[in-house]
């Protein structure tokens, strides 16, 4: 890290200080003022004005100082007084989208400015559940640092989800995120692909889809097949998974969950008059097994419909 990344930090924790003590927001004014009197030389001046101009092309007009091409106060235009301010605080049926789908920005900064956002979205306090979904992440969750830290962000955000009351969703076309994402995934819906080496990334973070084939074609523990109303959940063998991905249609899916509950039996098996006499239930969980499943076609307008001839 440079030297004068140091100072920066230095001003960032001292401005921190005080926003708790006094409360407030971020002023970025201040942040600028306090940099400005740290006396850098022009050696150290020249990197940091580089990568502040980075940071305010991402600002809003309003929020960025009214300053000149080199730093100097009196030489751009005039801030305007009513500064606009972007609130994040939570609200019940409020969807907040972050849309970073332009071609001048890189896929390290896409991570930088949506661990930002995620940070800015979680540090609010709130009663209300919160709900963070990607899209796309293929496109921007690589193997670069600015991925890295993106990525260690939303695994703190998990491990804490019922602290925080929020649950994380991740859309991608690809199994290539963090193997440990994939750990930690309570809940994934595998569409039809067709690459074996996709296959084996899942294998390894999967309960069903692994190599483990201790329970063969044994499937979960249920009910007699005889009694009704009972339900079999049986796991696929490892020879015949990647075959049975292939040969997924349009809308259908496999669904792993170990603790997804799929049914309820009696634990006492005395017939079906049990449930009318108000038995005990035990639930069956899917562990495992694998559950195929089919997704109805969306009722709004479908944005991102294939073209295809007429």
């Amino acid at each position: 890290m440079p030297l004068y990344l140091h100072t920066v930090m230095r001003i960032l924790r001292e401005l921190r200080i005080k926003q708790q003590q006094r409360g407030g927001s971020f002023n970025y004014q201040e942040f600028k003022n306090a940099m400005k009197a740290a006396n850098l030389t022009k050696q150290q001046s020249a990197p940091l004005h580089q990568r502040l101009e980075t940071l305010e092309s991402f600002m809003v007009e309003q929020d960025a100082p009214a300053e000149g091409p080199k730093g100097k106060k009196g030489e751009g235009k005039a801030a305007p007084k009513n500064r606009g301010k972007v609130d994040w605080t939570p609200v019940s049926g409020q969807l907040t989208i972050v849309d970073l789908s332009c071609p001048c920005v890189t896929a390290e900064q896409a991570c930088s400015l949506f661990d930002i956002c995620l940070s800015l979205f979680l540090e609010q306090k709130t009663d209300l559940g919160r709900v963070v979904a990607l899209d796309e992440s293929h496109k921007y969750m690589n193997n670069t640092n600015e991925s890295n830290v993106f990525t260690e962000s939303l695994l703190s955000a998990i491990r804490l989800q019922r602290h925080n009351g929020t649950r994380i969703i991740i859309s991608t076309q690809e199994p290539t995120v963090s193997p440990n994402l994939l750990d930690l995934c309570s809940i994934t819906i595998v569409h039809r692909f067709t690459s074996p080496v996709w296959l084996q990334v899942l294998r390894r973070h999967l309960a069903g889809a692994s190599d483990n084939d201790e329970s063969g074609a044994k499937g979960l523990e249920t009910p007699n097949e005889s009694e009704q109303g009972s339900k079999q959940y049986w796991t696929i063998p490892a020879s015949e998974i990647f075959s049975n991905i292939v040969q997924l249609r349009t809308g259908e899916a496999f669904v792993f969950a170990p603790s997804a509950i799929v049914d309820a039996i009696p634990k006492t098996h005395t017939g079906a008059s049990v449930a009318q006499k108000g038995g005990d239930w035990q639930p069956v969980f899917l562990g495992g097994g694998i559950i195929k499943v089919i997704v109805r076609n969306r009722i709004t307008a479908d944005g991102g419909k294939s073209i295809i001839a007429s």
